[in-house]
């Protein structure tokens, strides 16, 4: 029989023991990844025990870009696409480390990674990040490893076009007599308003 003295220690016992069942399950989950072959059973604990699991039914941001850089994050479950603007670039899936690049590296984030649908994480802080590397010598060699395929995955940066619109307020006096002398030269506006620029930086010294 409990008595009324014995509850709290018996309930802290039980969510002790269903923390470990946890721990105990995302150990399995991590084992299952290439990303930690190399990782000991006592650094797979030790690296869950340091994250926060969180769960999510629906799609959600987990990095934005050009935010500053708090913490990185183990994909357990379901798929997270990469964006860079506007534009889808990737689509990561479980095993997947995301944002530990910068984290490291203190810089703004460089992407948006949101999940897809139904998906889990663990969560690391930088805090804890940093401290791990420095006892985790096989997170610090999957942490490298991780940023150079990263790096290799990047897509090119988009071409700079050959021709830009010029957005300026002049007179409208001063263009039409531009546009007249154009027509006098016979060239078109844009190929006068080229050379004229050209000429400009020329004289300026700039070029």
């Amino acid at each position: 029989m409990v008595t009324v003295d014995q509850e709290p220690a018996m309930k802290e016992k039980e969510e002790d023991e269903e923390l470990q069942r946890d721990i105990e399950r995302d150990v399995r989950r991590l084992r299952e990844f290439n990303t930690f072959e190399k990782f000991s059973d006592a650094d797979l604990e030790r690296l869950v025990r340091s994250a926060r699991h969180t769960s999510q039914s629906q799609p959600w941001p987990l990095i934005r870009e050009k935010t500053p850089s708090d913490a990185c994050f183990i994909l357990l479950s379901g798929e997270a696409g990469v964006y860079v603007g506007a534009d889808r670039v990737a689509v990561v899936g479980p095993g997947e480390v995301i944002g530990e690049s910068v984290l490291r590296r203190g810089q703004l984030r460089s992407a948006t990674v949101t999940t897809i649908g139904a998906s889990e994480v663990l969560r690391i802080d930088r805090d804890d990040l940093a401290r791990l590397l420095k006892e985790m010598p096989a997170l610090r060699e999957t942490m490298e490893s991780t940023a150079a395929q990263h790096v290799a995955a990047a897509p090119p940066a988009k071409a700079k076009p050959l021709h830009s619109r010029l957005n300026v307020s002049v007179s409208a006096d001063l263009l039409e007599r531009f546009e007249q002398a154009a027509e006098a030269a016979g060239v078109g506006v844009p190929a006068a308003t080229e050379d004229a620029l050209s000429q400009w930086i020329e004289r300026s010294g700039k070029a």
